[in-house]
């Protein structure tokens, strides 16, 4: 028996146990006792060990001050009963003030006047009454199915007064008993116990006060067994719509420009967890963010990144400021192991999710297979603090703020000082641009003062960054389509072989020859992710059809499959017509252009199309410019940076072959637009 000569004193079945050894019991913290308490808990201490050595009661209470009767009581019923923790209570039961079993009232219940001398009413109350007990700890945790209308927050004056009414019908009230006797009614005793149920049930408690959510996070861990150490392990995915507003300049009939305001802006971010570095991002100028935002940001972070050319000077940018592919060539294309998003995004990256893994060979943790949940900012701490950081640093700073909240605006008109100052939605872009890579080039403390972009290096000298990078190829081709259509047409219709591909047709001198394919399925890709105006074509054994060309009218201006898109539903819904050859496009921005201080809000395709052509040409948007760049894409060569693998050298020359364009109608009158300047504060 593992006493080590201790017991001197049998204790009927205490001291007789194997397991018992008084060197094994849990102590507590000494240091956190007052003086008064150290000293009677080390006599007790003290007490304990003499009564199990032996030594005469006599001497123990003369040595201690202890009576022996107070310790085979405190041993059998203290030291050895069960702590929560599993384990026996040991010296932890000797210090002073410790409860260790609930009190149990053995006296009748007599109040007096002022209402004292109930103390252990409600327990015996539900030792009595087991039923009524179940059914109020059923009250207290009750809770409801997330579709089912129900009341989610009940007060407790709510469960008070189901507590007295199961209780005049027990007949408490008629016999005059507690808690009828009290003034408070047993309001504060019933508060306790209802808190004491809700610490015992912390996972149901949680569902009751935070709802589902809340209830997950209680079951998935603190996050202790997902660390991440190395860059590029895990990357943090979300989107953010932007705290300010900004205009638009359209034409007007009168020769001038009337700025109208649009839609908050979106921006996705992808942030490495370990550097806290910003590897991409992008604007979207749509409503609400699409699959093809989040497939674009992902190819921001993969391709390299150069600084714009600011209207308001290159010295916004910080000495060092970049994104890690455009601060060194080892980060350009550099793959990474983990992509976490929210909830809502996740809903939008259904379609990303085998891109995502087939070019970058990550994986996609959602709230269906991770930790993350939606909307909850505790599960993306970093790239949320980020988003806090863009606006205290830049975008609340200036006076077109909407501000986190109601009450940042502080009595301003963001709306108004956007059209006033015309912070125009280029500006939109400059900015976000600055203030994300000037972010990389900051020191934080949590990083030891370092910056991402140091942090990043810092990880490449122990050569811990990842050796795996996307190729180039497949980067370029992630917003390309492919589709399987029909070849239409052939002799028996007397017209030459076409094929229709999402909204337009096409057709090349190949195609127009090939009658023995009508009928028949070929693949069609869109491979300019900006200029649907040309396709790639290949038969289904993989047969090159070279690139094919949009008929009218669809065959001019640059555009991409989401505005054509978006234009043939303005059609269809008879906003306006397209008469015969002319450039749908042209006649898009004429119907926007001609409602420039009308109600309706500024189309997102608009926006998206002027982006566009500033990215084909090297001007700002408005309407000379934009017939200017219309006239330069007759001239001059586009790039096609969103070829994929499978382009040939002729799609080049196909896309910038020149096409007879008229000028577009202008007011000889008309101004051009004002010189962009920043909003005044």
């Amino acid at each position: 028996m593992p006493n080590h000569g201790l017991i001197g004193r049998n204790l009927k079945g205490v001291t007789d146990r194997e397991d018992f050894s008084v060197e094994n019991w849990p102590s507590p913290d000494v240091g956190a006792l007052s003086p008064v308490d150290l000293d009677q808990f080390l006599k007790r201490q003290e007490a304990v060990r003499l009564y199990l050595q032996g030594v005469a009661s006599a001497t123990i209470q003369s040595t201690t001050g202890v009576h022996p009767r107070f310790l085979n009581r405190a041993i059998r019923e203290r030291c050895m009963h069960p702590h929560p923790d599993g384990r026996v209570y040991g010296w932890r039961a000797l210090v002073p003030g410790i409860h260790i079993v609930k009190y149990h009232r053995k006296t009748k219940i007599r109040t007096d006047a002022s209402g004292r001398g109930a103390a252990g009413a409600l327990s015996n109350l539900l030792v009595q009454e087991p039923d009524f007990a179940n059914r109020l700890d059923k009250q207290i945790l009750k809770s409801f199915s997330d579709l089912k209308l129900a009341e989610i927050r009940r007060p407790r004056h709510a469960l008070w007064a189901w507590f007295l009414k199961e209780l005049r019908s027990l007949g408490l009230e008629t016999r005059n008993e507690w808690p009828f006797t009290m003034k408070t009614m047993g309001y504060p005793t019933l508060c306790r116990y209802a808190d004491a149920v809700l610490n015992a049930n912390p996972i149901k408690a949680a569902r009751i006060v935070g709802g589902p959510q809340v209830e997950k996070k209680m079951v998935s861990g603190d996050g202790i067994n997902r660390p991440v150490h190395a860059p590029f392990e895990r990357i943090e995915m979300d989107a953010h719509k932007l705290d300010a507003r900004f205009v638009v300049m359209i034409p007007t009939l009168d020769g001038g420009w009337h700025p109208r305001l649009i839609h908050r802006l979106w921006v996705i971010v992808l942030l490495d967890v370990a550097s806290r570095a910003v590897i991409g991002y992008h604007l979207s100028l749509r409503v609400e963010v699409n699959k093809e935002d989040a497939i674009a940001a992902i190819k921001s972070a993969l391709v390299r990144w150069s600084r714009k050319d600011l209207s308001f000077g290159e010295q916004a940018y910080f000495e060092d400021a970049a994104l890690p592919s455009g601060h060194h060539e080892r980060y350009v294309g550099l793959c990474w192991d983990q992509t976490s998003v929210d909830g809502a995004l996740a809903e939008t990256c259904k379609t990303v999710k085998s891109k995502l893994l087939d070019v970058v060979g990550s994986t996609l943790l959602d709230p269906s297979a991770g930790f993350a949940q939606r909307r909850s900012k505790d599960d993306r701490p970093f790239i949320e603090t980020f988003f806090r950081t863009l606006g205290s640093r830049g975008l609340h700073r200036m006076s077109n703020t909407t501000g986190a909240k109601v009450q940042d605006k502080r009595g301003r008109d963001p709306g108004k000082v956007a059209v006033i100052s015309e912070f125009q939605l280029e500006y939109a872009a400059e900015l976000l641009d600055v203030l994300i890579a000037n972010y990389n080039a900051t020191p934080h403390s949590s990083l030891g003062y370092r910056s991402p972009l140091q942090m990043l290096d810092f990880y490449a000298s122990m050569d811990k960054l990842p050796k795996r990078q996307a190729d180039p190829n497949s980067v370029q081709g992630l917003l390309s389509v492919r589709k399987l259509c029909i070849v239409r047409g052939g002799y028996q219709q007397g017209r030459r072989p076409y094929v229709n591909f999402l909204g337009a047709s096409y057709s090349n001198e190949e195609l127009s020859q090939r009658h023995d394919l009508v009928g028949q399925q070929i693949w069609v890709i869109n491979h300019l992710q900006d200029d649907a105006r040309i396709a790639l074509a290949t038969t289904k054994d993989g047969h090159r059809l070279g690139v094919l060309r949009a008929h009218p009218p669809w065959h001019r201006t640059p555009h991409s499959l989401s505005i054509r898109s978006a234009i043939n539903s303005m059609v269809r819904n008879r906003r306006f017509a397209l008469a015969n050859g002319a450039d749908a496009i042209t006649v898009f921005m004429d119907f926007v252009e001609s409602n420039a201080k009308g109600k309706l809000p500024i189309h997102p395709s608009y926006l998206e199309l002027k982006r566009l052509l500033v990215e084909h040409t090297q001007f700002r948007s408005s309407d000379t410019e934009v017939a200017a760049a219309k006239s330069r894409l007759d001239t001059t060569e586009p790039t096609a940076d969103g070829a994929a693998s499978d382009v040939p050298d002729e799609s080049t020359a196909v896309a910038t072959m020149p096409v007879p364009t008229p000028p577009r109608s202008q007011s000889p009158s008309k101004a051009t637009l004002p010189p962009l300047r920043k909003a005044a504060n």
